[in-house]
């Protein structure tokens, strides 16, 4: 067994041409067996490599002994090795992110600095076939496309992932034939995360009812990759006919997108570069075909107003961005710029739970994600729950008697073009909790 991976290890890489001798070779060792296992996999091939680990400081004394596991691993290899210790909590504060998120763009930061002070050609990534399916369900949940839905590219710039064709217990079984030590992730145990539950709750029954899912997955995400960078080269082209450039904004005429079809499918590949994701397309899309005005709808880094005659892409400005936070689908907490915690519960005839103006229920499956999280604005509209008219949010402040100081600090969440919650305050009629909720979305304000 230990042969024949070995030799599967080195035919995948001579196959797919993901490496050379003449490359200057970086591998993202993190402790765990797949990083680990291929680090050892490099040796025995004969290429010369450096480590490169983060020390994310999120599972106190477990990410230190982490480090120093890949310390003395590089020892034991004689290769050089690059650590470096980040605050990823503080990061996700600063930039508005979830810790997960964070901690993925403080790794990539940190890989692209060392290629560019010291060269490499080459950044291995311990991804295997496991992480690959589980890929493959997260981005299904968020509506991805295409794209989304193709996985983790095997190569892409200077990343390669070499361990793609292996399930994460071949690798493991490989480590424990070969007296390989390797560092098991607290955090992979429990279900907090949307990755653990498909891990744990969705893969393991279909892996048990249907022999060989993982690998007839992994074979139809590549098609589907595939399609998609087809589909891209398309898209390209239509690009440079459909945008007009003004200053920083991006001018589409409505006339030209009403004649693409499916209109839907055409705007998540031209718009979604700026961030947009498909539930928002679609509410777009809804709004071209109807030929709705002003309907506002936002990004992490855009906003685009989709009017009668043309859609606008326009970026947001600094502040704008230092003020607003984006929620996710799975995501629990947002510290910034106000608290808020958030939880799924199953609706019944039994749940009773005391609603305050710092709580808010809405009924999960009308949600449009990710919701926004913004400061009010003059000309928001909310209709005030247990109301049926709508009503501008300034009013309803000064109805609430709330100072002009106070002001400066009231958030609103919002879904879709919809504001739900004026944050601390009250809740909206859209999204409601009725007797047909399934899933319910308690936010609280803390």
């Amino acid at each position: 067994m230990d042969t024949e991976f070995f030799q599967q290890f080195k035919t995948f890489i001579t196959k797919n041409k993901l490496v050379s001798f003449n490359d200057k070779i970086l591998l993202a060792v993190s402790g765990g067996a797949d990083s680990v296992v291929m680090a050892h996999l490099f040796h025995k091939l004969g290429f010369s490599f450096s480590f490169a680990h983060v020390n994310f400081q999120l599972r106190g004394d477990e990410s230190d002994g982490d480090e120093h596991f890949v310390r003395n691993l590089a020892h034991q290899l004689n290769v050089p090795v690059h650590v470096k210790l980040v605050d990823t909590k503080a990061f996700a504060y600063e930039h508005h992110l979830s810790t997960q998120v964070a901690a993925r763009d403080l790794r990539y930061a940190y890989f692209d600095e060392l290629c560019q002070e010291n060269g490499y050609t080459r950044v291995v990534l311990g991804h295997h076939l496991n992480d690959q399916v589980e890929t493959f369900f997260i981005n299904l949940m968020r509506r991805s496309g295409l794209k989304g839905l193709g996985g983790m590219p095997l190569a892409r710039n200077k990343f390669i992932r070499p361990l793609l064709f292996a399930r994460r217990s071949e690798i493991e079984q490989y480590a424990r034939h070969q007296g390989i030590a390797f560092r098991n992730d607290s955090s992979n145990d429990g279900d907090l995360y949307l990755r653990n539950k498909i891990r744990h709750q969705l893969v393991p029954p279909l892996e048990e009812n249907l022999p060989g899912f993982s690998d007839a997955l992994a074979s139809g995400m590549n098609l589907l990759k595939d399609d998609a960078e087809l589909i891209q080269q398309v898209v390209a082209e239509k690009k440079q006919s459909l945008f007009e450039l003004k200053g920083e904004e991006n001018h589409i005429q409505v006339s030209e997108l009403k004649k693409l079809h499916p209109l839907h499918t055409w705007l998540y590949y031209l718009l979604s570069e700026f961030g947009f994701n498909s539930e928002v397309l679609q509410a777009a899309t809804e709004a071209v075909l109807n030929s709705e005005s002003g309907k506002l709808f936002g990004s992490r880094s855009h906003r685009m107003v989709v009017d009668r005659s043309e859609i606008i892409i326009v970026p947001l400005a600094q502040n704008q961005v230092a003020q607003t936070n984006w929620i996710d689908i799975d995501q629990t907490e947002v510290q910034f710029p106000v608290h808020l915690h958030l939880e799924e519960i199953e609706n019944s005839p039994q749940l009773t739970i005391k609603v305050s103006n710092n709580m808010a229920l809405f009924d999960r499956d009308k949600l449009h994600f990710p919701l926004l999280l913004r400061p009010w604005q003059q000309g928001d509209r909310f209709v005030p729950f247990g109301m049926k008219g709508s009503k501008l949010v300034s009013d309803f402040l000064i109805d609430q008697k709330i100072s002009v100081v106070e002001k400066e600090h009231v958030f609103v969440l919002v879904s879709g073009d919809e504001i739900i919650w004026v944050v601390g305050h009250r809740a909206g009629n859209h999204s409601s909790v009725t007797e047909k909720t399934l899933k319910v979305l308690r936010v609280r304000n803390s």
